[in-house]
């Protein structure tokens, strides 16, 4: 029997009226009754005398009511403790930490959360490509990285956009595309897509495949091992190589003077990286503070001006 039929049973045993107990539950007054009709078919007897002048609690109903308040009771009491608990038990969210537009947004958002005494929140780098499992598994309440959405709603999880960073690409001074200003993801189909190794590439990797995919090729690919994020812009590129970075990433602006590389926009509106804070949908309540943190922080970001490449996601 659900909480609800018993609130409802409780303030028609105190009101002994159908048309003000309708009114104190904001119910139609058919609607109350045959909520009572349905509890006492459940139940198997009459709880409530009623005629056209009174209505009265039966013998079934007086015992019934006291215990409708007790389990009412007991099921607040517990409720407002489960929900102390969650609100004392730091929030576990893993993601993207080294992305610039990840720290600012979190970090942002941490001042939010910690001036509105909402729970902590605990941060760690995601160091695998089966991140997903972290949420299914409990090991995460919120993941801040990329994901293929279709896919999210079958396993039971939603998700908040968070940023959306165009494709740059970077490629040899010697290439045929260095003298070009931009390039559409068409004009590069015959070059060699370099492919890094690190947890954090990989899952970016996937981002980049599906556009290719999406445009009509499946990328050649060159797989580099030893590099992180840090060195990505120092990887030696060939003649026909290509390589993908998010257009946020700081280090692209002074490239100029340290390397012999060309860095092109890449016009096509899909060609993007997006990261998005996935959580599951049953657990909402919980992360909706840090969401709404996010977006704040977000909001602030994108209105100073001071996102760089970082533009509103869809």
């Amino acid at each position: 029997m659900e909480i609800s039929l018993l609130r409802e049973f409780i303030v028609l045993s105190q009101t002994l009226n159908y048309t003000k107990g309708a009114e104190m539950l904001h119910l139609t007054q058919p609607t109350l009754s045959k909520h009572i009709v349905a509890m006492e078919k459940e139940l198997g007897c009459s709880l409530l005398e009623r005629d056209r002048r009174r209505v009265e609690l039966t013998e079934a109903g007086n015992v019934f009511a006291a215990a409708a308040l007790q389990m009412v009771d007991t099921y607040d009491e517990a409720r407002d403790r489960v929900r102390e608990i969650q609100t004392h038990t730091p929030l576990k969210v893993n993601g993207i930490m080294s992305d610039s537009a990840i720290a600012s947004i979190t970090s942002i958002a941490a001042s939010f959360l910690d001036a509105e005494g909402e729970m902590p929140v605990l941060y760690n780098s995601i160091n695998d490509t089966n991140y997903l499992e972290q949420l299914l598994e409990g090991e995460a309440d919120i993941l801040l990285t990329y994901a293929e959405l279709e896919k999210l709603d079958d396993l039971g999880l939603a998700y908040a956009p968070l940023i959306r960073s165009p494709f740059v690409a970077m490629v040899s001074l010697d290439s045929p595309l260095a003298s070009l200003k931009s390039v559409s993801m068409d004009d590069l189909r015959n070059y060699r897509f370099v492919k890094f190794a690190d947890g954090y590439a990989l899952s970016g990797w996937a981002n980049i495949e599906r556009i290719c995919q999406e445009h009509g090729f499946t990328p050649r690919t060159r797989a580099v091992l030893g590099r992180t994020y840090m060195n990505y812009t120092a990887t030696p590129l060939g003649v026909e190589d290509v390589m993908i970075l998010q257009s946020s990433m700081p280090q692209l602006r002074y490239l100029a003077d340290f390397s012999h590389m060309s860095v092109l926009p890449v016009t096509d509106d899909d060609a993007a990286f997006r990261l998005y804070a996935i959580y599951k949908k049953d657990n909402y309540d919980r992360v909706r503070p840090a969401l709404d943190a996010y977006a704040r922080a977000r909001k602030i970001i994108l209105n100073h001006g001071k996102g760089g490449a970082l533009v509103e996601s869809e």
